[in-house]
C-alpha cells in the first residue's frame, strides 16, 4: 500500500493491534516535513472538524493551534481520525446519515472515541510512527489510505 513517489507520505509498514492500528511511515525524498498556512486552509476546507480536534500540543487544546506548523505525520494522524469519523456516522443510524447535518451532530461525540498520537522515530530520515485507536480496523486502514491520497492531492496544488 505504498504510495512512495505520488504522495509525501509513504505507508512502510502496519501492525492492527486489539486496539490501535500502528502505522510506520516515510516523507518522500525532497517532501517538506511541516505543513504551512496554505495546506492547513486546504485541509479546513475540506475536513471542517479537524481544526477542533483535541489534541495535546504546547500552544493549545485543539489541533487548531498547531495546525499550520506541525509535522505532515501528525497530520495525516488527524486525518486518519476525520475519516473514521465520517464512515463511523455514515455507517449510523438514521435517515439523514451521512448528510453534513448528521456529521455535526454526531461528530463531536465520535471524535471522542478515536484518539492518536504521532512521533518521529527518525527526524533526520523523515520517519515517524502513528497510531490510532479504531473501530473496525478496515475502515482504518482505509482512513490511512484516503488521508494519504488527500495530502498527496492538497500538496501538489
Amino acid at each position: 500500500m505504498s504510495a512512495r513517489g505520488t504522495a509525501p507520505l509513504a505507508i512502510e509498514r502496519f501492525t492492527v493491534r486489539a486496539d490501535r492500528v500502528v502505522c510506520d511511515v516515510a516523507l518522500a525524498p525532497g517532501a517538506p516535513r511541516r505543513t504551512t498556512p496554505e495546506l492547513a486552509a486546504r485541509v479546513r476546507a475540506a475536513h471542517p472538524h479537524v481544526p477542533r480536534h483535541a489534541c495535546v500540543n504546547d500552544e493549545g487544546d485543539t489541533f487548531a493551534a498547531v495546525m499550520d506548523h506541525t509535522s505532515l505525520p501528525h497530520l495525516l494522524e488527524h486525518l486518519v481520525i476525520d475519516f473514521q469519523t465520517r464512515a463511523a456516522v455514515r455507517r449510523g443510524d438514521g435517515a439523514e446519515a451521512g448528510s453534513a447535518a448528521a456529521y455535526a451532530d454526531a461528530g463531536a461525540a465520535l471524535d471522542a472515541v478515536f484518539v492518536g498520537t504521532t512521533e518521529w522515530t527518525d527526524e533526520a530520515a523523515g520517519r515517524a510512527r502513528i497510531e490510532v485507536s479504531f473501530l473496525d480496523d478496515l475502515v482504518a486502514l482505509r482512513a490511512f489510505r484516503d488521508a494519504i491520497a488527500f495530502l498527496g492531492d492538497a500538496m501538489v496544488r
